[in-house]
């Protein structure tokens, strides 16, 4: 909740100064799929700071030990209803799958940099990472790729339907002093 709470009051400071905001992603983890009123306490925050849902983008975790994606249906469902985007981090590390997947009707699939190293390495991986591109783009879903580092990678994921990319390429972890700055670097 306090990344989210940053996060609002910085877009807040943001559109104050009429500058462009994009939309940030904000993790949650499965601990917080298990809370009561996640949706509703999730919109309080936004609406705190007076800004568009459309803004935020929650992106959801999971793991091995949560396997009620009933919750996790209704929390999609309710921000969804809010306004508010989903995402599902780390596709191809195990737990997630197709099913799952399709039944979240999530906005955006976060490709775990796992996927694009094995693509980087063998022809067979590369053809199962724009596969499964494929098939997410055509069912509706955006597709971001994790853990960018080269020009190569880069090139791998823009062939194979790369709607956003993450990674080192672009930056590393930073504070939320620097990132105007960032912002404003093109």
């Amino acid at each position: 909740y306090y990344v989210l709470e940053e996060t609002c009051r910085f877009i807040r400071k943001r559109l104050d100064e009429g500058k462009t905001v994009p939309c940030i992603s904000v993790n949650f983890s499965r601990r917080h799929l298990e809370e009561d009123y996640l949706v509703k306490k999730i919109v309080n925050v936004i609406d705190k700071y007076g800004i568009d849902h459309g803004y935020i983008e929650i992106e959801l975790t999971e793991s091995e030990d949560f396997q009620n994606y009933e919750i996790m249906s209704e929390i999609v469902d309710g921000l969804r209803s809010e306004g508010i985007a989903t995402s599902i981090d780390d596709f191809g590390t195990g737990y997630s799958n197709f099913d799952r997947i399709l039944s979240l009707k999530l906005d955006v699939v976060k490709f775990d940099r796992s996927l694009l190293l094995m693509a980087d390495q063998d022809a067979n991986s590369r053809f199962m990472l724009d596969y499964f591109s494929t098939a997410f783009e055509r069912l509706g879903y955006k597709v971001l790729y994790e853990g960018v580092e080269t020009d190569a990678q880069e090139e791998l994921c823009i062939i194979s339907h790369a709607d956003y990319l993450q990674g080192y390429k672009f930056s590393k972890p930073i504070p939320i002093e620097e990132l105007p700055r960032f912002l404003t670097r093109g």
